[in-house]
């Protein structure tokens, strides 16, 4: 665990090598198969923002080394036909848990938020991620009442087709 200052910028060409390691670390800690490609995909799309979508990626660091990273993506409309950030990760690596590199990035990105006129910052997070469901709580976030759904992969192409989970009903 380090005990160097955490700082955190919005990642850009120069953080590239940086983030690559860190989204590495990421996908094996998610176990998650991505190879060379994917990464230095993945990392392009976080350092070249298209718009007020983003996607934006802020890195934190501790001295030199790569703490960790936080994801947002704009959304529209929020509240007031107003644009929204979802805080579509948060991750901090190993060797710097327990150094509020998270807090840190908490922090940021709801100064990035506020400084760029986003009119809230919305997040989802596994019901048995217990650690993240703790941490939100020491800052004083409790959830919403939500309920959150998915599609992916063969049921998202099946989906696209027409072809649901569950056929409707001839009446």
């Amino acid at each position: 665990m380090s005990s160097a200052s955490i700082t955190v910028t919005l990642a850009g060409l120069p953080e590239r090598p940086a983030l690559r390691r860190v989204l590495a670390e990421m996908g094996a800690y998610y176990d998650e198969l991505l190879g060379h490609k994917r990464l230095v995909a993945a990392t392009e799309a976080l350092t070249s923002p298209a718009n007020r979508a983003g996607p934006f990626c802020l890195m934190a660091r501790a001295g030199d080394e790569p703490a960790g990273l936080v994801v947002l993506v704009g959304f529209f409309p929020a509240r007031d036909f107003t644009w929204g950030l979802l805080l579509r990760d948060i991750f901090v690596v190993e060797a710097h848990r327990g150094t509020r590199a998270a807090r840190a990035l908490m922090h940021a990105a709801m100064r990035f938020a506020a400084s760029g006129g986003y009119s809230r910052v919305e997040w989802v997070t596994a019901q048995e991620n217990l650690r993240a469901r703790a941490f939100f709580a020491k800052l004083g976030i409790t959830p919403e009442a939500r309920l959150s759904y998915r599609l992916e992969d063969e049921a998202l192409a099946e989906a696209a087709h027409g072809l649901w989970p569950v056929q409707e009903e001839e009446t």
